[in-house]
């Protein structure tokens, strides 16, 4: 009922419902707040006989000592005690306290039960109430309250001029207005501007009353179903909390907190979590990657180390064969040539067939003396070491030009000298086979060797103008890798160029750590 906006007296209601529902049967009659109980028992019986009535929100204090029969409800008592509790609590510093409402009865009724909930707190603060304030004044003295001050707005259904309103309409102006921070009593609050309070939960209420209605249909009648009492609990506006510099810390346990701006952590969890598992794997896939590196490096250095032995290995080897072949074998060669010598010389004149048969095998011993000689020098260069890589090509390149009757131009541009001991061997083992190369599969006319020191580094090319062929298909060569071996021994470049009929060109460059400006004479 809403008696402040209809402004009917209770004669003038009853006979209003009278009129409008005679002749019909209730099964329920519900009654909401205390002036809709005082109706139905002072004039429920008459109008509604034998119709089992149920009440909710109703304040405990409100009830008679006995309620008739047939009469039961939910009580949801507004603890104003609690509230304060509450707000002292968030707000240990208050010395003010300043209590809204309404004047009509219903609401003069509920500042008396705030003023016997207010009484243990007479040594804390000091309560001032403003029921007895227009609505225009009230808001001018919201603005003005002294520091240290609290507002608990109980409700403002008419105020002191007589014009009425909707309690939860008023609610946010009066928080806005306020320079102090605001509790109160009911659900329909909290969002509207108030920090929170004992709160009593006015759906949860109709609820309960919906329930204990269905009860009382099922059993027919109200009598024996005894009074029921609403639950309250703490709640609070997260926004109104961090306006107002509320510590969090002071909320009691099991606190409700409404609309609290969740944490970048609560907004975006599932993508952090995505994000720091992709970042973990990745860190996880690094150090694999890191450890597998550093595992393959350790397998390139020993390749290279076995690679560099190997190849000092064969270069020593070298080495004792052409001495063998040079001190011994050469050696015995040149005795067996000197005694062919001098067989021939010592034979009798008349012996011309004897003297004639001795030339041949002399002059055989004679050319696989030479053949060993070459041999030698070709297996270990004495001139590389003495007069250095520019006389040691120039050297080979004779020997193979006369044994194959081919042409072998050598150009030579400011060639350092002395190079170091790996780099002219390197140099000269890749010339080799790359003439030889050449001279055997080539079958150019004619092979330009180039060799060239520029800007700290060694450059030499062999190229021919023969058949070529497909570095692809001859990629994995025995010699080809040799060549790309020695050169990264000594931190150098190796390249190939050929082309079927097109000829080969190879390219080798290592760096000498400074530039040389000496000049030699092609």
């Amino acid at each position: 009922m809403d008696e402040d906006r209809l402004g009917a007296s209770d004669e003038n209601l009853a006979e209003s419902l009278h009129r409008k529902y005679t002749g019909k049967k209730m099964d329920l009659v519900i009654g909401d707040g205390w002036p809709a109980l005082r109706f139905l028992l002072q004039r429920g019986e008459e109008l509604w006989p034998g119709t089992p009535k149920v009440f909710y929100f109703i304040d405990s204090r409100e009830l008679p000592p006995k309620l008739p029969p047939n009469v039961t409800g939910v009580v949801g008592t507004a603890d104003y005690g609690a509230i304060l509790d509450l707000a002292l609590r968030l707000n240990p510093k208050t010395r003010q306290v300043f209590y809204i409402g309404g004047v009509n009865a219903w609401e003069e009724a509920w500042r008396s039960f705030a003023e016997q909930d207010f009484k243990r707190f007479a040594d804390r603060v000091q309560v001032t109430y403003l029921n007895q304030l227009p609505l225009a004044e009230l808001l001018d003295r919201l603005g003005r309250l002294p520091d240290n001050s609290v507002v608990i707005y109980s409700e403002l259904l008419r105020d002191a001029s007589g014009h009425v309103y909707v309690p939860a309409r008023v609610c946010p102006v009066i928080a806005s207005a306020a320079n102090a921070p605001v509790y109160g009593p009911f659900d329909g609050y909290v969002g509207c501007g108030i920090v929170g309070g004992m709160i009593l939960d006015i759906k949860d209420l109709a609820s309960q009353t919906a329930q204990l209605g269905l009860r009382v249909l099922e059993r027919g009648s109200a009598t024996g179903l005894p009074v029921e009492t609403a639950t309250r609990k703490v709640v609070v506006d997260w926004r109104q909390v961090e306006r107002w510099g509320i510590s969090e810390k002071n909320l009691p346990s099991g606190t409700v907190v409404r609309f609290r701006t969740p944490s970048l952590w609560e907004q975006y969890q599932s993508y952090v979590l995505v994000g720091l598992l992709a970042i973990l794997a990745q860190l996880v896939l690094i150090v694999v990657l890191v450890v597998e590196m550093r595992g393959r490096k350790k397998s390139d250095m020993a390749v290279k180390n076995l690679s560099g032995r190997l190849i000092s290995a064969s270069e020593e080897e070298r080495k004792r064969i052409a001495r063998e072949l040079h001190d011994d074998i050469g050696q015995r060669l040149s005795l067996v040539s000197i005694e062919l010598d001098v067989m021939e010389r010592s034979a009798p004149a008349h012996e011309a067939i004897l003297r004639g048969s001795l030339q041949e095998p002399l002059r055989r011993v004679n050319e696989i003396i030479a053949d060993v000689h070459n041999l030698s020098h070709q297996l270990h260069s004495n001139k590389l070491q003495a007069l250095g890589l520019e006389a040691a090509l120039r050297d080979i390149c004779r020997q193979l030009a006369r044994q194959h009757n081919v042409e072998i131009v050598v150009m030579a541009d400011n060639v350092p000298h002395p190079l170091s001991e790996d780099v002219g061997l390197c140099f000269y083992r890749v010339a080799q086979e790359a003439l030889h190369n050449a001279v055997k599969h080539s079958g150019s006319p004619r092979i330009e060797v180039g060799l060239a020191g520029c800007d700290g580094s060694l450059r030499m090319t062999v190229q021919d103008f023969g058949s070529g062929f497909d570095p692809a298909a001859a990629g994995n060569g025995l010699g080809l890798a040799t060549m790309r071996e020695r050169l990264r021994l000594v931190a150098g470049e190796f390249s190939l160029n050929s082309t079927r009929g097109g000829g080969t060109e190879v390219t080798a460059r290592a760096s000498l750590g400074r530039p040389s400006r000496e000049t030699t004479a092609a």
